[in-house]
This record gives structure tokens, C-alpha cells and sequence, in this order.
């Protein structure tokens, strides 16, 4: 095998049928206009960066996550599946070896969907970053998990589906749930009696700078 260790893998998926509305904050423009910047500062002619083609998650990868009422198909989209299968395909390509780590540039959205899911919340029908957490898990065996979740928003969704899993550490930096949706991630949600700890929820006041 051809060592890659030092590449950033990429996948961009804008998802282009599907969308909430024509002027809605959550459009397919948010992913053009990061893409056109990485073209203009040169990114994707550096050697570090290869770029790879989404796949479409199956119904299996998405059940090991949700329970989907009435089920999966009725759920998801083809969008749906290959905004998931997108950090798939980046999981695969780092397991391989063949990238050190990944970004999927993709949407749908999803930090929003809980365990229990039934339809559209926050513009989130499936969790992508929990549907990667269990693959990496069932697939490839890894025990622990970290994911660190810096959207504006709590990730509502992904605290609620590891809530009471001691082997998967969330954090969460995101604005003070009293002035934005979902009106959650509170210091005091920790995580349940088994998992006490392993939810790290750090609310910031609106207009907080980098610095």
C-alpha cells in the first residue's frame, strides 16, 4: 500500500434537489460559495488534497443510529443518503491508510436529528456524524469515539442519541440555547447515570469572536 498518511481527504455534495426554499439560510449557495473559495485560494491543486466522490449510505447504516417512524425509506431522500455516505466513503479512505483526515462539504444537514426520528427537525432528517460514529464502530472496531460539534446551534440530536453511551465523548461549543434553537446544551446536561461526563455542552453569548 502507497502511504498517504499526510492528505486531506474531501468530498463536496451540495445536494442541488433538495432544498427547504429558494431564500432559505439552508441552500445549496453555502457550499458554492465555499467551494468556489477553495478553488480561488488554490487548495485543490496542492497534492495534500484529494478529492473523493460521495456514495449513497444504505438503510442499514442509518438503522444502526434511528428509529425511524414509519421506517427508513419513508425518511430519506437520495440526498439524504449521500450526505451520510459522504463521511462513509471519508471513514473507508482513512482506515485505508490513504488519508491522514477528512471533510465532507455536504448537505443535508443533521446534528438536529434525535434517536427517535419522524420526519424533518431543524432541516435534519438523519444524523450524519452519529450514522459515521456507528460505522466506524461496527465496521472497523474502535471503542471510543470524540466527536466536537462547533455549529451556532446545539447539537440536540447527537447529544440525545449518545446520551447514555459511556464510549462516545460530545462536545458541543455553539450559542446560549436561551437567545437561539434549540434551546438547549446547558453545562448541567452532562449525560445519563451510565454516561455522567461524556456530554460537554459549552454555551457562548451571541457575538462571541474567534479570539
Amino acid at each position: 500500500m502507497v502511504s498517504c498518511a499526510g492528505k486531506t481527504g474531501l468530498v463536496f455534495f451540495p445536494a442541488f434537489d433538495w432544498a427547504i426554499s429558494p431564500t432559505h439560510p439552508e441552500r445549496e449557495e453555502r457550499l458554492l460559495y465555499t467551494r468556489d473559495q477553495i478553488f480561488e485560494e488554490g487548495l485543490m491543486d496542492l497534492p495534500e488534497i484529494v478529492e473523493y466522490k460521495p456514495r449513497l449510505a444504505t438503510s442499514k447504516d442509518i438503522a444502526r443510529v434511528h428509529f425511524c417512524v414509519p421506517n427508513v425509506e419513508s425518511l430519506v431522500t437520495e440526498a439524504h443518503l449521500i450526505a451520510a455516505g459522504s463521511t462513509l466513503t471519508l471513514s473507508d479512505a482513512l482506515e485505508n491508510g490513504d488519508i491522514r483526515n477528512g471533510f465532507a462539504l455536504v448537505r443535508p444537514p443533521g446534528h438536529h436529528s434525535m434517536m427517535v426520528a419522524h420526519g424533518n427537525r431543524g432541516f435534519c432528517n438523519v444524523n450524519n456524524m452519529a450514522i459515521m460514529a456507528e460505522y466506524l464502530r461496527s465496521k472497523y472496531g474502535h471503542k471510543k469515539i470524540a466527536i466536537v460539534d462547533t455549529d451556532v446551534h446545539h447539537g440536540d440530536g447527537t447529544q440525545d442519541i449518545f446520551w447514555h453511551d459511556p464510549d462516545v465523548l460530545y462536545i458541543s461549543f455553539h450559542q446560549d440555547g436561551r437567545t437561539l434553537y434549540p434551546g438547549s446544551g446547558f453545562p448541567a446536561e452532562m449525560g445519563g447515570p451510565k454516561a455522567l461526563g461524556k456530554t460537554l455542552n459549552i454555551p457562548l453569548p451571541p457575538g462571541t469572536t474567534d479570539e
